[in-house]
């Protein structure tokens, strides 16, 4: 991980604006307004991998109390000015996504390039904190890359899920609906294809 933040930390301190860095948008995925808008009323939010804080202020505008996490310094200072200019508030955590324990579920969660990121290793642990990170009835959207890049050599770099490697690492969550959406990332990996998936967790 502390290569991995390395590089983030480099993509932030070079780019002149947050908003030219690869993985920006600026309008939040169809599938995360639509889970909101099937919830009753807003609760607690958390967004794994922030970034710029697009997400996490956008939760917070719809009602939600949002806890909002990366491994960037620099991500969180881009999402404290983002949030104190839209003028909500958001709970910020510096560290590894694995590490965070929450106090109390959420009602909804949210991961837009966390996840395919994390070491290989990484993933059964998050996997578990899932289940205490989502409260029963609750709502996780999901942006994870689906394919490898077309360049072959590369020895590492972000994971991939098929869609049907995401409907099984995520059971007995129910996956509600699909999407794809694509990304311009840097050389050597090229313009890649990311689902979008929305899953929600039964009550019992």
């Amino acid at each position: 991980m502390n290569v991995q933040r390395t590089v983030f930390a480099r993509l932030y301190h070079r780019t002149k604006s947050v908003e030219d860095l690869p993985w920006h948008r600026e309008q939040p995925p169809a599938l995360l307004d639509r889970a909101i808008a099937r919830r009753a009323a807003p609760g607690r939010a958390l967004d794994l991998g922030c970034g710029e804080g697009v997400y996490a202020v956008h939760l917070a505008q719809r009602g939600y109390a949002v806890v909002a996490i990366d491994f960037v310094e620099a991500a969180l200072v881009a999402t404290r000015t983002r949030a104190r200019q839209a003028g909500v508030e958001l709970e910020l955590h510096e560290g590894n996504v694995i590490d965070y324990r929450a106090p109390a579920p959420f009602d909804l969660v949210l991961d837009s390039g966390c996840l395919h990121h994390l070491p290989r290793g990484h993933v059964a642990t998050y996997r578990k904190r899932l289940d205490d990170w989502l409260a029963p009835g609750g709502d996780y959207v999901l942006v994870h890359f689906a394919h490898r890049p077309r360049i072959g050599w590369i020895p590492k770099g972000p994971g991939h899920l098929t869609r049907a490697q995401a409907v099984e690492l995520f059971e007995p969550l129910e996956l509600q609906a699909y999407d794809e959406t694509e990304f311009d990332v840097p050389f050597p990996m090229g313009r890649m294809r990311a689902g979008v998936y929305w899953f929600h967790r039964p009550t019992p």
